[in-house]
């Protein structure tokens, strides 16, 4: 676990003292560039970690071996994952290289959306490995790529510009697509809810909690047949109520602190992908694999948690005096995060935990876990 530590406290540490009086542009850069190069050593270099990592690699040496022809006929509904491992195959990169080629490409969208709308990209970054999102791009590779383009879609939230917010999410539907099934928080996320809203959104959640079985039961002959194959598998199972308390409690912090996000439409955002983040967490306590979709909201923590820390540093630059004070909720949203990390380590989230790198391949096997996933 020494390697985690390291990747937490080198990037958290480095990051606050390089922009504790200097918020300039090339301190942040400096720190991003030096967080990119850390954790994509660490996510390309692991080695049989990750519940898929054995079954992504089978995935690449089957995509190499077929023609783009024959992956575009078989695999029409998510071909760009296919395509990609194709296309890296093509330049003769063995499966370490292709996933450097990826957590390449995951980490330059994060650090770029953290460079650009983050207001403590240092903070980001401590969020992004805390709160499990390197986690999820050393097993959840498809969706860590549909990820990356849900936040590339942020700008076009927030500026209201549905084309190319719809571009983003179709491409990234095309490499996992649960990311389509996600194209309504355009529309849900900005607005300003109401009482009644909120009580209907209460009632909703309670009866399809309480009938999600029969529902799926309808809506299944309408699903792709990736999704409709997941009753009664393995992902079937539910999980245990436990893993909802952090998405309740990161709801619950923002909501107490929301009026510290000035910008209005910001704040609805943030706000209400906390509320949509919960409500989804709590159904894997009826079907752990609807947890893949929390994911996404859950995405605008990385926004959220430095917009509301760094209203209190304004404070402390103009004097301003209060209990909760720019350190005080530093800390509390810094134990937060290193919370949620010490649960998801102990509950083996993503089976990444303990690391395993290269250098222990001569003691490491696939586990039991390999043939279980198939790139999911």
């Amino acid at each position: 676990m020494t390697i985690y530590y390291l990747t937490i406290f080198l990037p958290a540490g480095l990051g606050y003292v390089l922009t504790k009086k200097n918020d300039g542009s090339r301190n942040t850069a400096i720190c991003l560039t030096l967080s990119f190069l850390l954790l994509v050593f660490v996510s390309s270099c692991r080695y049989a970690i990750g519940f898929d990592y054995f079954s992504y690699r089978n995935i690449y040496e089957l995509a190499n071996q077929m023609s783009f022809g024959e992956i575009l006929r078989l695999y029409a509904g998510e071909p760009l994952f296919f395509l990609t491992c194709k296309a890296i195959g093509m330049f003769g990169c063995p499966y370490q290289g292709f996933l450097l080629v990826i957590n390449i490409f995951l980490l330059a969208v994060a650090m770029y959306v953290f460079y650009r709308y983050s207001k403590m990209p240092w903070l980001s970054v401590y969020l992004y490995i805390t709160l499990q999102f390197l986690a999820c791009n050393m097993n959840l590779i498809r969706q860590s790529i549909a990820t990356a383009f849900f936040l590339l879609a942020y700008p076009s939230l927030r500026k209201r510009k549905l084309l190319p917010f719809t571009m983003f999410l179709l491409i990234g539907g095309l490499f996992h697509n649960s990311l389509l099934f996600l194209y309504p928080l355009y529309f849900l996320l900005p607005q300003k809810h109401s009482k009644p809203f909120l009580l209907f959104l209460i009632s909703l959640t309670t009866s399809v909690y309480l009938f999600f079985d029969p529902l799926f039961d309808i809506l299944k002959p309408f699903l792709p047949a990736k999704y409709a194959g997941y009753q009664g598998s393995f992902f079937w199972h539910a999980n245990n109520v436990f893993y909802v308390l952090f998405p309740a409690l990161y709801c619950l912090l923002i909501y107490l602190f929301r009026n510290r996000i000035t910008d209005t439409l910001l704040r609805a955002i943030c706000v209400n992908s906390a509320v949509y983040q919960l409500i989804i967490s709590l159904f894997i306590t009826r079907h752990f694999i609807l947890e893949r979709f929390a994911i996404y909201p859950f995405a605008f923590s990385l926004i959220a948690i430095p917009e509301i820390v760094s209203s209190y540093a304004d404070e402390k630059r103009h004097g301003e005096k209060s209990f909760l004070t720019y350190r005080r909720v530093l800390i509390l949203f810094l134990l937060f995060g290193g919370a949620y990390f010490a649960f998801a380590a102990y509950c083996g989230f993503h089976h990444v935990y303990p690391y395993t790198g290269l250098w222990d391949k001569s003691i490491s096997s696939p586990g039991s876990y390999a043939g279980q996933c198939s790139g999911t």
